[in-house]
């Protein structure tokens, strides 16, 4: 299992003229990697492929990344393997602008597509962004059917093959302090008959 991938692109300014958008796609094709996240685990299967646009606007570098691949994840309800085609766009602004330092500042929509560098490289490794758009793409639910009925909680039967009927056995917890009373009560009135007390079935008020 890998907790990141090692993935890198890079990025030539020569290549991107200003007032006009770079295009170039990058494909990274290995033995399938399992990786950890959303306190779950995913199969990703290769190859992941990524199509990037680049151009320059106000003195900051703009990149769109698509990427595109498929990946496996268990069932949230049955378990069972799901193959999902995951695609999505991952806007970044490279920067030379520093960061807000105000402790209270909310971040706008911009600032949050901000990668902040120090100075103008020669090449532009995306290799972060890359990865970052891949986790952003993972879903944290996923259902092999809207309508999956999922694993029975006491026997751990697949309700979509099958029922059972542990639903009759079991009792509902939150009934269960009810139940607990209706035989105290019982058992009470039962001693009061004993004792020569019987139970009151009511009363009746006369009007005189």
């Amino acid at each position: 299992m890998k907790d990141k991938l090692d993935l890198h692109c890079f990025l030539n300014f020569e290549d991107i003229k200003k007032g006009e958008i770079y295009r170039t796609s990058v494909s990274f094709d290995e033995a399938d990697s399992t990786i950890s996240y959303w306190g779950q685990e995913y199969l990703l299967k290769f190859p992941l492929t990524f199509d990037v646009q680049a151009c320059w606007a106000n003195g900051e570098l703009r990149v769109d990344l698509e990427p595109a691949f498929r990946v496996e994840v268990p069932c949230a309800r049955c378990l069972k393997p799901v193959l999902l085609d995951e695609m999505c766009i991952r806007d970044s602004i490279y920067t030379l602008r520093k960061p807000s330092s105000e402790p209270d500042h909310e971040l706008s929509e911009e600032e949050m597509s901000m990668v902040h560098i120090k100075f103008w490289p020669t090449h532009l490794d995306l290799g972060p962004q890359l990865w970052e758009s891949i986790i952003l793409s993972l879903p944290s639910v996923a259902l092999c059917d809207l309508y999956c009925r999922g694993l029975c909680p006491h026997c751990g039967k697949d309700l979509n093959v099958d029922s059972c009927d542990c639903a009759f056995r079991e009792v509902d917890p939150r009934l269960e302090a009810l139940k607990k009373a209706k035989i105290s009560l019982s058992g009470l009135e039962r001693r009061k008959e004993r004792d020569g007390h019987p139970k009151k079935k009511g009363f009746s008020r006369k009007n005189g």
